[in-house]
């Protein structure tokens, strides 16, 4: 074996401080540039984690924010109809009220008015019964007249 390794020309010492080297070269490498890349890679497979956590996380907040939000406004919707519902009760019973104090108002101005016309009535008939009294008086007169006239 001695031959053949002097026969290609190798060193032994050479090799073994290759061999030394390679181990370094590999040790250093490993701890320098292989672990922290490992490091790196886990750190940025638990940002992804992390980030699929917080994806799935605003999701469901977004799910709660949409069934609140049709909570509100089925809520809101419910309330505009109470309020309409009660204005319109409010709106008939001031229509009622309104429509109550016009009726009162109308009755009233009937009976003023029928009021006024029997009093108008009973002036007039008394105007024309003073009138009557004056064409009676006048035709008495005048028959008187016409009557000393013929005897005369």
């Amino acid at each position: 074996m001695e031959q053949l390794i002097q026969a290609f020309g190798i060193d032994t010492r050479l090799i073994v401080v290759q061999i030394i080297n390679f181990g370094l070269l590999l040790a250093l490498l490993s701890y320098f540039l292989y672990r922290p890349i490992l490091n790196l890679l886990e750190e940025r497979e638990a940002k992804i984690t992390q980030g699929i956590k917080d994806a799935e996380a605003a999701a469901a907040a977004k799910a709660d924010a949409e069934t609140e939000k049709r909570d509100i406004l089925k809520a809101a919707h419910h309330e505009a109809s109470d309020v309409a519902d009660r204005a319109k009760i409010a709106a008939n019973e001031q229509s009622e009220t309104i429509v109550a104090a016009a009726n009162a108002k109308v009755t009233k101005l009937l009976e003023d008015a029928e009021a006024a016309g029997v009093a108008r009535k009973a002036q007039l008939e008394r105007e024309s019964e003073a009138e009557m009294a004056k064409l009676a008086v006048l035709a008495a007169e005048k028959i008187l007249r016409e009557k000393q006239t013929t005897q005369s």
